[in-house]
Parts: structure tokens; sequence; C-alpha cells
């Protein structure tokens, strides 16, 4: 098993980085997870263009996952049938796409990975889209999710490998605004100060969270991801010598300009070019120390 992880795609926007001029996907299986975080946005209307994309990653070899971004259809997205996969509840979007839920530990061959989607839109969103089409409440997790969550947590003694959420708790503020200003849309706020508290009580190898259109290393162990695509190795031995993060980021620190080559699509370019790094391999210290085997339930 190999899992990858990358920051937000908005739809067809920014799935080029998945393409594979840009992602060898070469010797991977379904058994592979390539992991987003938030910003999917492939629920949404069930337009034309998200079934040929959805049709167009159920086609990879590999198994994509994702959290809910703030830029999620979520009158669709919370309509979607629920079923158990691997030790946690989550919504099959397709054959090989899964949304991992709020508040949700999944077993990922002995690969603990808590799930926690959501994040807030920014004033200006609020003001240009319209509220229930453009944007959505339920982009901010309810009292009842979050609850749910410290339920799970509770139940995995505040101990998992792999945090993925949207956002960043509020600890990376600093370090976020070094790098990018969207801070200026996208403030810490009471939710961030939420995923702070559960940042400060859960031991955890790595978090990695999108929503800033940042790669950088916030903390020793917290990455944001939005070009990069970064491999996560697990150890054979807990005793083997870890590459860290910071230095697994500095492999490609800058971003490439896309070449001539495109993706193939039936509706008109993004708006904009993607800017990508090849793949940045991240070594993490996690044992194998799942929960036991879980059969994939989802019909």
């Amino acid at each position: 098993m190999t899992i990858y992880i990358t920051g937000d795609i908005h739809a067809s926007y920014d799935i080029e980085k998945l393409s594979s001029s840009h992602f060898d996907a070469t010797g991977l299986t379904k058994d592979d997870y390539v992991i987003i975080c938030g910003d999917f946005g492939l629920v949404w209307n069930n337009s034309t263009s998200e079934q040929y994309w959805l049709r167009w990653l159920d086609a990879k070899p590999f198994t994509t996952l994702f959290v809910d971004g703030n830029h999620e259809g979520f009158h669709a997205l919370n309509n979607l049938p629920t079923c158990t996969w691997h030790g946690g509840i989550a919504q099959k979007v397709n054959d090989s796409v899964y949304h991992l839920m709020r508040g949700e530990l999944y077993d990922l061959d002995g690969i603990t990975l808590f799930a926690m989607g959501g994040a807030a839109s920014s004033a200006y969103d609020k003001e240009t889209r319209t509220k229930g089409i453009g944007w959505f409440p339920e982009e901010i997790p309810t009292q009842a999710e979050r609850e749910h969550a410290i339920e799970t947590l509770e139940n995995a003694n505040w101990n998992v490998d792999i945090v993925i959420t949207h956002c960043a708790p509020t600890s990376c503020e600093e370090s976020i605004a070094a790098v990018t200003n969207r801070l200026e849309l996208h403030p810490m706020d009471e939710y961030t100060n939420w995923l702070e508290t559960i940042r400060q009580k859960a031991t955890y190898s790595q978090w990695f969270c999108g929503h800033y259109h940042i790669d950088a290393q916030l903390t020793n162990n917290v990455t944001a991801l939005y070009n990069k695509i970064a491999m996560l190795e697990i150890p054979a031995e807990l005793g083997q010598t870890q590459e860290s993060a910071q230095d697994a980021l500095n492999v490609q620190n800058h971003r490439e300009e896309t070449s001539g080559h495109r993706t193939k699509r039936p509706i008109r370019r993004p708006r904009r070019r993607s800017r990508i790094a090849r793949s940045t391999t991240l070594a993490i210290p996690v044992p194998k120390r799942g929960r036991g085997p879980h059969a994939r339930s989802c019909p």
C-alpha cells in the first residue's frame, strides 16, 4: 500500500496535477490511495463535467479519497449514501472515489487516519456567491460533528497516525502568513481554534491540510499542500532513520510550469494553469499498529 496526499483540486481547475504528465501512477493499484485535503468540488450538481472527471478519477489505477473543504456542493454531498469503509463511515461517490466523513477514523492497512473536513468561506465568497448554491452554511462542522470527532479520538486514546483536514489549526497562523497573504481571505476563526485544541491533545505523526494554496511545512509535523503530491513512506521498522517533512518538501521547493501537454477534457480549459511541482516524498515515523483488518463494506 502506498498513500499519496495533495491539496485542493477545485473540481477540474486544479485536477491536472493528477494527470499522467505530472503524477506517475505506474504500478499503483486500487489498494493505493491519493488523498485530497478538501475542496474536492466534484460532487455539486451532477453536471456533464462532473461526471466526466469522476469517471476520469475512477479510471485511474489508485483509489481517490477526500475530506470536504469549504468549496463543496453540500446539498449533493450530504445526500450521498453512507457505508462502513475500513473501520469508519464514508460516502461512496463511485467505485474508487470516497468521501472521508468528519470525525471518522479509518484503518488503511494498519495506518490510522483521522479525517475532519470543513472550513469557512471568505467574506468575498459569501458576498459574490449565492447561499445554498455557491456556498453553504454546512461548510462549518456542527457541534454534533465535533462531539462525534472527540468521541472518536477518545476511543482511539487520542493516538492516530495521520490527520487530514482542510484548514490548519490556529497555531500555524504565523507560518502561513510567512509565505502567503491568503489569511486576509481566510483568517483563523473559532473552527481553527477548535482544531487547535485537537492538535494540542492528540498524538499524531503527520497532519496535512489544504485551503491556503501553498506547499509549506507549517510545524515539524503539520504540512500544507496545494500543488505538491506527497508520498508517505511507511517504515518497515520503527527504529530506522526518518526523513523530516521539511527536508522532503525541500527536495523541490520551487513550482514548475506545466508543459504544453494538457489532459483532454470536454469543457473549456481552467481559467488558470496549474503550477505543479513533482511528487515530494515524505517519510513518516508510524508503525503498522492498526485496529485490525476491516472489510470494504461499501457495495
